[in-house]
């Protein structure tokens, strides 16, 4: 729990700071939107990869792997998936800027989650 706390807050905070320039840069383009919805696609999957590879650490070392590999392929295949519908299917989604802000924040949680294990894993092996 206090794991996803950290994954949650700190990515919000990231967020609030990355939005908050970026409203200055593009005033006039639908960038809260953009910056919101993509924080959303990449943090869902994120949280739910994180209790999974939680998890796992407490099995076996098959389920660990199976854990972070398959995290990995269900977080990057939902975050295209559902960036690409709404690219395709909304007008307001048609912009690459939309996809700069996917890319930040998955790169952004994907770094938050592993540091997160990283440090999970040190404090009970210690």
């Amino acid at each position: 729990m206090k794991s996803l706390l950290w994954l949650v807050g700190g990515t919000v905070a990231f967020w609030a700071l990355l939005t908050c320039p970026a409203l200055l840069l593009w005033p006039e383009d639908p960038t809260f939107t953009w910056s919101t919805t993509a924080v959303i696609i990449c943090l869902v999957p994120t949280a739910l990869t994180l209790a999974w590879t939680r998890r796992a650490n407490k099995g076996r070392p098959e389920d660990q792997l199976v854990a972070v590999m398959g995290g990995t392929t269900a977080r990057m295949a939902f975050v295209i998936a559902a960036g690409l519908t709404l690219f395709l299917t909304i007008k307001r989604y048609e912009y690459q800027r939309f996809w700069i802000f996917v890319v930040v924040y998955y790169l952004f949680t994907l770094a938050l989650e592993m540091a997160i294990i990283v440090r999970g894993a040190n404090s009970e092996n210690t």
